[in-house]
Order: C-alpha cells, then sequence, then structure tokens
C-alpha cells in the first residue's frame, strides 16, 4: 500500500489511475467512471421500443381479455384483472365480464376471483348484472351465496348496485330463511346490508318480529335485531321495539349481549311514555343481572 501511495504522489500515470477516487488520482489525470456493459443486441432492442409507435402497445384490459377466468383463480392475476376493468373503457369491461359468465358460482366461492366478480358488479351496468342474479338464483344458492365466506359479499354488492326490483327475488330467497341467514357468521352481515340498503327493510323488520325468541339468543342475531333498531325508518322500528317489550326476556337477553345491547338501549328511547316506562320497569326488575355483564351496566344505567 505504501509503494501505491508512493507512485501515486510521484504522479506516476498508470492505465487505471483514471479511475481512482479524486483524493488519489494523480494530478494532470481525467477521471473516469466505468460503464455498465449492455450486449448490443439488449442496446439495439430497447433503441426499438422506444421508437416504437403508441399504437403497438396493448392496454392492460386488452391483454386480460381470453385469459380472465385463468387469471382470477391467481392471486397476483385477480389483481390485474381487477385493475384492466378500473382503468378499461366499457367496452372491454363488458368483454372482461362475458368470460366470467360460465364461472359466476366459481368465482363467487374462490378467494381470488370473488375480488374480479365484485369489480365487474360495481362496474357495469345494473341490467348487465342479471346473469349473476341469474345463477344465484337457481338450487338455492342465494342461501348459500349469503352464508359463504366470500360469496356473501357478492350478495352485498348486487344489493347496493342493482335496483330493488331487479334483486326482489333473490332477498325475498334469503328472508324465507331469515334466521338461518342472520344466525350465520356472514349471513349476519347480508341481512344487515339489506335492512341499510334494500326497500324491503320493513318486511325485514316484520320477520324479525316472528323470530325474537331465536335471534336474542344467538350473538349474530342479535347484531342483526340492533342494526334493525338503529337503521330502518321509525315505524319499523317502534314496531319491532314493541314486539320486543312483549317478551321481557328477549328485551334483558338482548341488554347483557354485546351485540344486542344497542338494540336494548333503542328499544328505550323509541317507545312512547307508557310503554317506555314498562320497558324500564322490565330492566329494574332485572338490575342484577345487567349488573353482572358488561354490556348490561351500559342498559343498566338507563333505568
Amino acid at each position: 500500500m505504501k509503494v501505491l501511495l508512493g507512485r501515486l504522489e510521484q504522479g506516476a500515470a498508470t492505465p487505471w489511475s483514471s479511475f481512482l477516487p479524486d483524493h488519489l488520482r494523480p494530478k494532470g489525470v481525467t477521471a473516469k467512471v466505468f460503464e455498465q456493459a449492455v450486449p448490443n443486441d439488449a442496446k439495439s432492442k430497447s433503441s426499438q421500443e422506444c421508437k416504437a409507435p403508441k399504437s403497438e402497445y396493448t392496454p392492460l384490459g386488452l391483454r386480460v381479455v381470453g385469459k380472465v377466468w385463468e387469471y382470477s383463480q391467481d392471486p397476483i392475476g385477480c389483481r390485474e384483472v381487477q385493475y384492466a376493468i378500473e382503468t378499461a373503457d366499457e367496452k372491454t369491461v363488458a368483454q372482461i365480464a362475458t368470460e366470467l359468465r360460465d364461472h359466476v358460482w366459481d368465482a363467487t366461492c374462490c378467494p381470488h376471483a370473488n375480488h374480479v366478480l365484485q369489480k365487474c358488479i360495481a362496474a357495469l351496468s345494473p341490467e348487465d348484472l342479471q346473469f349473476v342474479i341469474d345463477v344465484l338464483m337457481k338450487d338455492r344458492f342465494a342461501v348459500q351465496a349469503a352464508r359463504h365466506k366470500y360469496g356473501c359479499r357478492i350478495v352485498q354488492r348486487l344489493i347496493e348496485h342493482c335496483s330493488g326490483e331487479q334483486v326482489e327475488g333473490l332477498l325475498c330467497a334469503i328472508l324465507a330463511e331469515l334466521p338461518l341467514v342472520a344466525c350465520h357468521a356472514y349471513g349476519n352481515y347480508v341481512m344487515q346490508h339489506i335492512l341499510q340498503h334494500s326497500p324491503l327493510q320493513a318486511e325485514v323488520c316484520q320477520r324479525l318480529e316472528e323470530h325474537l325468541n331465536a335471534l336474542s339468543s344467538d350473538q349474530y342475531g342479535a347484531a342483526v335485531v340492533s342494526c334493525a333498531m338503529t337503521s330502518a325508518e321509525r315505524s319499523s322500528r317502534h314496531s319491532l321495539a314493541r314486539a320486543i317489550l312483549k317478551e321481557p326476556t328477549v328485551l334483558v337477553r338482548l341488554a347483557c349481549s354485546r351485540h344486542g345491547h344497542a338494540a336494548a338501549r333503542e328499544v328505550v328511547e323509541v317507545l312512547d311514555d307508557p310503554d317506555r316506562i314498562a320497558a324500564l320497569r322490565i330492566l329494574g326488575t332485572n338490575q342484577t343481572r345487567l349488573l353482572r355483564s358488561r354490556y348490561g351496566r351500559i342498559v343498566a344505567g338507563m333505568s
């Protein structure tokens, strides 16, 4: 090292001295930098790509056409299809959706393809979504989809983006199995979505009145009752509150549950004075039980 530094101090110019850092390079030697070696064929290819007209570039939407179902089943490919739907024109989106027509149920149950189907539902017009509804209307698929981990999302998107008349048959099929759907880990979200976004809200509340005992005994069912008591129109809420008041056990059970105590509070607030006093009397009679419950204590504070 000392010999090297000595030669540099003497100004000895060597073939590699021009590549040294500034503080080591001899005076009078021009600095040089290493150039990255790039094959000639790569350079020519790169230059050709730069000179290529824009018309030769294929949009992502067109690149996935013909392979939509294949890509949709893949965790990475499904993201490409979703992005293509977001950025493509209406005609291309319609082409993408067409390739899913024969795979609606499989896409509904697929952990990856369900996201693609949701994007299609959000991007297409309600009239173009009828093929999805038609599939779910077959062989009790509506109830199965509502109770499915991924299928419940498809039903919710249809409720959001389709007209009430268009999904009426689908929702009626689900409401026919209300306790089965409402008391389910995924189905309860569909029921809450119907209460929040569907014109069948009043009918749902009426059906809830028929199954209060079963619903209040289940954590998911109690969540649906709470949603009805907080989201429905006042007339429906008042009717449901009076139905709950007729069954004191239901009121107390809701008051002590994590997902039902909000419904119990709403019952007290919605009812008129005579019924409200009766509800407070029921809660007061069961105050010992309420105070033993974390959520019951919240309701007990109202009495």
